[in-house]
C-alpha cells in the first residue's frame, strides 16, 4: 500500500488566494463581457435593419380595397352608376297650425326605408371584398408582430448566451486559478512551518494541479534540509554519548553547560523532525 497521502478538491476551499483568483477571474469575465456586448450590438443592428426591411415589404403589399358604396362594381370589375335610393313621395303640406297645436315641436316627416332600397346601393360582391380587405390587414399586422417578436428573440438569446458565458468563465477561472493557488498555498504553509522549526513531510500535489515541476524542486530541497537535520541529530547524539562515556560530565561547570546546550539543541531538532 502506498504511503502517499492524497487530497480531494472541495468546493469550500476553491478560493484559497482570493485576491489573485478573483482578479484573474474578473479580468476574464470583463473582457468576455465587452466582446459579447460589441458582438451583440452588431447583431442587433443587423437584426433591426433586416426587420425594418421585412416590415417595409409587408406594408408595401397592397390589400384589396373596399369599394365605395356609391360606385359598385359588377362581376367584371367595371364601375357602374349607382341607382339612387328611391324614397316615398313627400307628404302633402301640413295644414296651418291651430291653437291646439301650440305645444307641438314641429312637423314630422315619415320616411319608409326597405331592404330592397339598401341592397340596390351595395355592389353584389361587397361582402367578399370587405372580408378580403380586413383579412389582408389582419394578416399584415400578424406578420409585422411576428417580425418584431423575432427581433426580440434574438436579443434574449444574446443576453442568455452572454450570461451563461460569463458564469462559465467565472467557474472556469476560479477552478483553474485554484490549481495554481493550491500548490503555492501549500508551499507557503511549509515555509511557515520551517520558520517555526518544523519539518513535516511534504505530500504530493492533487491530480490536475499546476506548477508540478516547481513543487517537485521545493520538495527535493525540503528533503535535503530534513536530511541535514537528521545528520545533525545523529552527530549530536554521538557527541553527547561519547562525552558521557568519557566521564567528562561534572568535571567542570563549563563542560556541564556545554553538554546541556548540546542536549537542548538535540531535543529541539528531534522535535522538529517528529
Amino acid at each position: 500500500m502506498s504511503n502517499e497521502r492524497t487530497y480531494k478538491r472541495s468546493w469550500k476551499n476553491l478560493l484559497i488566494n482570493k485576491r489573485y483568483q478573483l482578479r484573474f477571474t474578473l479580468f476574464m469575465v470583463g473582457v468576455s463581457a465587452l466582446l459579447m456586448a460589441a458582438l451583440g450590438w452588431w447583431v442587433m443592428q443587423t437584426a433591426n435593419e433586416a426587420t425594418n426591411v421585412a416590415i417595409g415589404q409587408v406594408r408595401g403589399e397592397p390589400c384589396p380595397k373596399v369599394p365605395d358604396i356609391s360606385e359598385p362594381t359588377d362581376a367584371g370589375g367595371d364601375t357602374k352608376p349607382t341607382t339612387p335610393m328611391k324614397l316615398p313621395p313627400d307628404d302633402p303640406p301640413p295644414a296651418p297650425p291651430s291653437d291646439t297645436d301650440d305645444q307641438d315641436l314641429g312637423h314630422h316627416r315619415n320616411v319608409t326605408v326597405t331592404l330592397s332600397s339598401i341592397t340596390e346601393v351595395l355592389p353584389p360582391d361587397y361582402a367578399a371584398l370587405a372580408a378580403g380587405h380586413w383579412t389582408c390587414v389582419i394578416d399584415h399586422s400578424g406578420k409585422i408582430e411576428e417580425l418584431q417578436q423575432g427581433k426580440m428573440r434574438i436579443f434574449y438569446v444574446l443576453l442568455a448566451t452572454g450570461t451563461l458565458l460569463a458564469i462559465a468563465l467565472a467557474f472556469y477561472g476560479i477552478k483553474t486559478t485554484h490549481k495554481v493557488a493550491g500548490p503555492l498555498y501549500k508551499i507557503t504553509l511549509y515555509f511557515n512551518k520551517m520558520r517555526d522549526g518544523r519539518f513535516d513531510k511534504v505530500w504530493p500535489l492533487r491530480k490536475g494541479d499546476q506548477l508540478v515541476a516547481f513543487y517537485d524542486h521545493f520538495r527535493h530541497a525540503h528533503e535535503g534540509v530534513v536530511g541535514m537535520e537528521k545528520a545533525d541529530v545523529e552527530r549530536l547524539r554521538a557527541l553527547i554519548d561519547a562525552a558521557e562515556a568519557a566521564g567528562v560530565a561534572g568535571s567542570s561547570p563549563e563542560v556541564d553547560a556545554a553538554l546541556a546546550d548540546l542536549k537542548t539543541i538535540l531535543a529541539r531538532k528531534e522535535k522538529s523532525l517528529a
